[in-house]
């Protein structure tokens, strides 16, 4: 007689616990991430404005508990198209044409966030890590960071241009408004 009102506490209680996370959404129109590619010639820029996200906020905490981030291979733009489309056979978009992240392991440090997630990118997934800085208003969170990824880990070959292969690392900045 006593077990069922306690399992109905307990499953209240889960349900309450799950519902005080909020679920953000990504402002695709207000967001981007960009990366820096370097070639012994010169260094490039590719931007993509089409970004697709949602986060779990944690309001009881302050906290991100969890985040996932879609971006489309074709959407990145250098401002040259040629530079683009080459871009896009050595990255066989046709094949892969997705960059997922998925996280729900993030660290508060004094100053930003460490986001520990996984990117699956070429059809590999290994584990990176983001360090983001956060700003919080009433309804809306700038996420804005660095990080870097090595293209052979992904089993990319890095193109050559003038028979000189460009750098293996490609750096990342994102800017992410969020709301609820």
């Amino acid at each position: 007689m006593f077990k069922l009102p306690v399992s109905l506490f307990f499953l209240l209680f889960i349900q309450i616990s799950l519902a005080q996370n909020q679920k953000w959404k990504l402002n695709s129109s207000q967001s981007q991430i960009s990366y820096e590619a370097i070639h012994l010639l010169h260094p490039w820029e590719g931007v993509n404005k089409h970004v697709k996200g949602v986060l779990l906020f944690d309001p009881a905490v302050d906290e991100i508990k969890e985040i996932a981030i879609l971006t489309q291979v074709r959407d990145f733009d250098s401002k040259n198209s040629g530079r683009d489309a080459h871009a896009l056979e050595v990255l066989e978009a046709l094949s892969f044409p997705e960059v997922r992240f998925y996280a729900n392991l993030i660290e508060y440090k004094k100053d930003s966030i460490l986001i520990h997630g996984q990117f699956d990118f070429h059809g590999v997934t290994k584990n990176q890590t983001l360090i983001a800085k956060h700003k919080i208003s009433l309804n809306k969170m700038n996420l804005s960071g660095t990080f870097t990824l090595k293209i052979t880990d992904y089993g990319i070959k890095p193109p050559s241009f003038m028979m000189v292969k460009m750098e293996d690392l490609l750096n990342f900045k994102f800017n992410s408004i969020f709301e609820k």
